[in-house]
């Protein structure tokens, strides 16, 4: 069950037997429903989540309305807000189940333990948060300035896993369109093909 923990893990650097022993030992299995919070917005983040199946989105408050899809994440890669962990403020975004969805969690204290004992496993966390967070960032870019049918296209090669996984309206709000707007794109799109 944390056999892809500790792939993911390997793609970024050698761990010794011993140590992916200890590391797999730390993080605990957690079954997450679709519309689970693991991180509300204006709170601490206290844990680290491997995403072992499933898809959680990122979420940012909304005033008036529905928090605003931000991005989604999905297995296998690690996820927390390590600004709010490390710096113990509150997180400025949320982290919710947008599927059922199997994570593997580890709290703070016993992350901090384990980089005490695995001193090189701090820097091999940050660095694949970097690269995850570039990720983001690379794929966020490719959707803006576009139309709602040229955004509904590239999510659909973009990220067409997570498409047949989550609900329409959080594909609307992460695209920055209304639901009804994308409803007509689809039928748009169905007439295209």
């Amino acid at each position: 069950m944390k056999e892809r923990l500790i792939a993911n893990l390997l793609e970024n650097r050698f761990i010794s037997t011993s140590d992916q022993v200890k590391i797999a030992d730390k993080f605990q299995v957690k079954q997450v429903r679709n519309g689970d919070w693991l991180i509300k917005a204006g709170t601490v983040a206290r844990h680290l989540y491997f995403i072992n199946e499933g898809v959680l989105k990122i979420t940012i408050p909304h005033v008036t309305e529905k928090d605003i899809v931000y991005y989604f994440m999905e297995s296998p890669q690690f996820m927390t807000f390590l600004y709010s962990m490390y710096g113990n403020i509150p997180a400025q975004q949320g982290l919710q189940a947008a599927t059922d969805s199997q994570i593997l969690t580890i709290g703070m204290d016993d992350l901090m333990a384990l980089y005490e004992e695995i001193p090189y496993l701090r820097g091999l966390i940050d660095e694949i948060a970097q690269l995850s967070m570039a990720h983001m960032v690379t794929i966020k870019n490719i959707y803006a300035g576009r139309d709602a049918l040229d955004k509904y296209k590239l999510f659909l090669t973009k990220q067409k896993d997570i498409a047949t996984q989550v609900a329409l309206s959080d594909i609307a709000s992460y695209l920055g369109i209304r639901a009804q707007s994308l409803s007509r794109v689809r039928r748009q799109l169905v007439g295209l093909l």
